[in-house]
Formats: structure tokens, C-alpha cells, sequence
């Protein structure tokens, strides 16, 4: 289909998948538009770099569309520019079912799945083959990851031999269409960094997303986390082609039996493998890089290639990432928005800055995320020395009215958790408590990232 395709259209072009996925299709050779909010995204630049012109006009659809794009952005299926698009008998394709269109032209094809880490795993798997001097093509959930040295746009279309994919467990286009993206995605490689319950807007409970990844393990070579709860919970339940596990626990095929981390570098140890050293923090991260040194191990490179190939890795853009560093403090910026992300990211911070305060400034993402898990985000955002909580960022496909929650109720009785109107009164709160030497992180999946720091 998509080899006779040459003029494409994506609704919600400036969402960082919409956005990566554009990218490969204009260096397929494809006319490449879209439409999206005026506002800045954190995708602005990859568009601009790749020549990528979009519309924010919602009411005018353009001439000689040969295929209208679609996500769960701007109501989806009942977004106008669809429906115009429906009436001028325009082919009409969902974002998950595009990629695996794509996909259908590799011979390799490897997704990387998960409720937390993806993102992450995804990057280094794809910068470890280009490091290995291979030429994959990849599609992951960031704008930018990067080394020391260069920064790499999130997506590319280079040789067919290998396809990367960050495989998202969201719905299509919720509410009209739940179905999980990925079982849209046909692979035959998958990493799955773990199962947890989120988006309670597609999934019911727990039980629910547990048979969803098991559907989508069927049939596939799977290398899974077996350190995490929901996983071992249906291990026996999956009817995989190959099952291959990593972890800590001891009944871990590849199992980590050591590890440590100081400011500069994170070091461990693989039983009958040897030790390795990445330039992320944090335990999770050590089990995300156990992860892509077993995949590459299956795809036939030698260990010593792949200790080089990962170790100055630097992270993917909103993953830990360094945004500023003075003489007083330095200021991360990081995507977390699950309690269990959080509990990860602060623990992972505290362990790399062992003797430094660390702030967080929280902007919770969703009304139903907030409601579903409240207990949990004042458990995992304690953690931190201090956390400064802002208004909940919404999501277009939710009412504020049918929700009774807000941040304030997150706060409670925890008295290190302060909660905050606006930058205005965080920046005035900041000024007064900031110490030399304090570790400052925003946190969260909506605009917090654009947040002007004063000291």
C-alpha cells in the first residue's frame, strides 16, 4: 500500500510519534504535511530540520491527499479534517496500523514494549546498531536521544535490515477506538521492560492489561523483565515462539548480580557475561541496557562489540535529562508522569547525588490517571526531599467536570509535598528555600518541561 502512497497527511502532526513517523516517510520520498496547535511542542525542531510545513487551521483540508493520518489527538475519528477527508473518499489510516505497514518491509523487526522504560530502551537499542556500524531504521518515542558528542533525531529510514519500533500499549484513538496500538504491530523480536496498570481510560484494572500484553507476546521471541511483579504473574501463560528472561532474580537467564552507581557513570555485572558501564543512572536503567545487551547478544554481535557500543549513551530527550547546571544547582527534566516512575526516577537521582537535596516540581498528566492512582503519586513523589505539585495537566478527551479530584488532593497529609498554583508562585516559594548544591527536577508528561526556573 504505501508504495503507491505519495502524498501524506497527518492530524496531530506535532505528537512526538505523529511527528517521528513523518520523518520516515519524508525520506521515503513521500509529500509529508499536517495540522496542529500553533503552540510550541517539544517536536518543533525535528519538523523544522526535516522541512516538515504543517497548518494550524483546523477547517481546511488541502488538495491532493492521497492518505489522512489519524491518532487519539484532536478527537480522532470525530475530528472535522477526518470526516471532510471520509467525504472526498480520501484512504483513512491509524497511526499503528501505518507503522506496521512500514514495518512490513524489514526483515528484522524488533518492538520494545512496556508501561515504563520503553522509551529509553528503544533509544540505546537503536543507538547501539548505529554504533556497531549497521544502518537501522527506528522509530521511538522521543524527538532526540544522544552521546557525549551528537544528538540523533528519534526516528530514521535507512537500510531494511533492522526496524526499531517503541511499541505503545495506548488505545488507537480513545474513546471511539480502544484497541492497544501494538497489537497493531506484527514484530518478531519484542522487549518487554514490564506490565503495570495505566491509562485508565482504555484499560479496566490490572487483569485487563495483563491479557492485552499477553495477546501481544503470541507467537513472537520475547526477552522479559522478570523482576517485575505482573510479568511473573503470567509467565506461564505466554505462548511465546522463545521465551528469554533478565533481571536480578536469580532465575533470570541473564541475571545482574552486581552493580553501582556514582555521579559520572553506572557499572554492573552479568553472570558468565562480564561488566559493563552506561552513562545512565539508576537501577531500572541498568535492567533497560541488560535488556538491549540480550537482544544484540541474539542478533549475533559479541559482547566486547556491545560493552563499546552502549557505554556513552547519554539518554533520551525528557529521560533524566540535564537541562541546566550553575554553580548553585543543576536542573533536570524528566517524562515521568506513573507513580512507579517516579519512585524510579527519585530513587535513581538519590542514588547518583547521594549527599544533595532533591526538588521535584510535579505537574500531575490526566484527570483519570490522577483519580486512579492518588495513593500511589503521594507515596512515590514523598520520596523526593521536597515536591512542589502544580495544577493537572488534562487531556483533550477529558471534562474537568466529570472529575471530583484535583492536585490539592494529592498533598494531604505529607508535609514535604507543597502544592502550587501557577510558575508565579512556585519561582516566589523557590527563591526563599533554594540551597547551593540542590538538585532541582521537573517531572511530568504535560508542559512542565517549559517551566523558567529563577533562583
Amino acid at each position: 500500500m504505501i508504495h503507491t502512497i505519495k502524498s501524506i497527511f497527518f492530524l496531530g502532526i506535532k505528537g512526538v510519534a505523529m511527528a517521528n513517523l513523518a520523518v520516515i516517510l519524508k525520506k521515503m520520498g513521500k509529500n509529508v504535511s499536517g495540522v496542529d496547535l500553533e503552540e510550541e511542542f517539544i517536536t518543533d525542531k525535528l519538523l523544522k530540520e526535516n522541512n516538515i510545513h504543517f497548518q494550524t487551521n483546523f477547517d481546511n483540508l488541502p488538495e491532493n491527499i492521497d492518505l489522512f493520518v489519524y491518532s487519539a489527538a484532536h478527537q480522532g475519528l470525530k475530528n472535522p479534517l477526518l470526516l471532510k477527508a471520509k467525504e472526498k473518499n480520501i484512504k483513512i489510516i491509524s497511526q499503528a496500523e501505518l507503522i506496521n505497514e512500514i514495518m512490513k518491509q524489514f526483515s528484522l523487526k524488533i518492538a520494545v514494549s512496556g508501561c515504563h522504560g520503553k522509551t529509553t530502551t528503544s533509544s540505546l537499542l537503536s543507538y547501539s546498531l548505529i554504533k556497531l556500524f549497521q544502518k537501522p531504521s527506528y522509530l521511538v518515542g522521543v524527538p532526540y536521544f544522544k552521546n557525549n558528542k551528537n544528538e540523533y533525531q528519534g526516528a530514521d529510514f535507512q537500510e531494511k535490515k533492522y526496524f526499531v519500533l517503541e511499541a505503545d500499549e495506548y488505545g488507537v484513538a480513545p474513546p471511539v477506538d480502544k484497541t492497544p496500538k501494538f497489537l497493531k504491530i506484527n514484530s518478531d523480536w519484542i522487549i518487554n521492560t514490564n506490565i503495570d496498570f495505566d491509562h485508565p481510560d482504555v484499560y479496566q484494572d490490572i487483569e485487563d492489561v495483563k491479557k492485552t500484553f499477553l495477546k501481544f507476546f503470541e507467537n513472537k521471541n520475547l526477552i522479559i523483565n522478570v523482576d517485575n511483579e505482573n510479568t511473573i504473574s503470567i509467565l506461564n501463560k505466554i505462548k511465546a515462539k522463545k521465551i528469554i528472561t533478565y533481571g536480578f532474580s536469580k532465575k533470570a537467564d541473564y541475571q545482574v548480580v552486581d552493580w553501582k552507581v556514582n555521579e559520572d557513570y553506572s557499572w554492573f555485572k552479568i553472570k558468565n557475561l562480564g561488566e559493563f558501564k552506561i552513562s545512565l543512572f539508576g537501577v531500572h536503567n541498568i535492567l533497560n541496557a541488560t535488556a538491549v545487551i540480550v537482544l544484540l547478544l541474539k542478533l549475533g554481535f559479541s559482547v566486547e562489540k556491545i560493552k563499546v557500543a552502549i557505554k556513552d549513551f547519554l539518554g533520551a530527550k525528557r529521560r533524566l535529562e540535564l537541562v541546566k547546571k550553575t554553580n548553585e544547582y543543576m536542573i533536570f527534566d524528566d517524562y515521568a508522569h506513573h507513580p512507579e516512575e517516579i519512585k524510579k526516577t527519585i530513587l535513581a537521582i538519590k542514588e547518583r547525588f547521594k549527599n544533595k537535596r532533591l526538588i521535584v516540581i510535579f505537574q500531575p498528566h490526566t484527570y483519570s490517571r490522577t483519580a486512579s492512582l492518588i495513593k500511589e503519586f503521594r507515596e512515590s513523589l514523598s520520596l523526593a526531599d521536597l515536591c512542589f505539585i502544580l495544577p493537572i495537566f488534562a487531556s483533550a478527551r477529558e471534562k474537568k467536570e466529570d472529575f471530583k479530584i484535583s492536585s490539592k488532593d494529592i498533598v494531604f497529609d505529607k508535609k514535604n509535598l507543597i502544592y502550587v498554583e501557577d510558575e508565579i508562585q512556585l519561582n516566589s516559594q523557590l527563591h526563599f528555600i533554594l540551597k547551593k548544591g540542590d538538585i532541582i527536577m521537573t517531572m511530568g508528561a504535560g508542559d512542565v518541561y517549559k517551566l523558567k526556573i529563577k533562583s
